[in-house]
């Protein structure tokens, strides 16, 4: 079976092992009967950490079944897209920087940290 090719190739790493994701086709179970769909997923053997644009991370359990409980859900918020985790710093393990599919806007889980510090006071002569 061919390797479905998008229109933008992303470069997605799993969230759990900070590798970079494989484009290829999964069946997956949802509501209505199963689909095949192009994911993102990891290389890793038995991991089931999967992403697509429309429906961020998930796990792609055996059978096709799908859950979203224990994944990132970070949003664009600029277009209310799933992001992608698209940078480590080994050296700040905790650093995540994350990007839009669509407008490739970009947030950092330090973003928060960065906008609550106080403004310096001018001081005037």
């Amino acid at each position: 079976m061919p390797t479905p090719q998008p229109a933008k190739q992303l470069h997605a790493l799993c969230h759990e092992h900070h590798i970079e994701m494989r484009l290829t086709e999964v069946l997956i179970k949802t509501e209505g009967a199963p689909t095949h769909t192009s994911t993102y997923a990891c290389p890793e053997p038995d991991c089931a950490v999967s992403y697509t644009p429309s429906k961020g991370y998930f796990l792609a359990a055996k059978h096709g079944q799908v859950e979203h409980d224990m994944t990132p859900r970070v949003t664009c918020r600029r277009d209310g897209q799933r992001m992608y985790l698209a940078e480590i710093n080994p050296e700040k393990r905790a650093f995540r920087l994350w990007r839009c599919p669509l407008c490739d806007s970009i947030r950092t889980n330090e973003e928060g940290l960065v906008n609550e510090l106080p403004t310096p006071l001018l001081l005037r002569p």
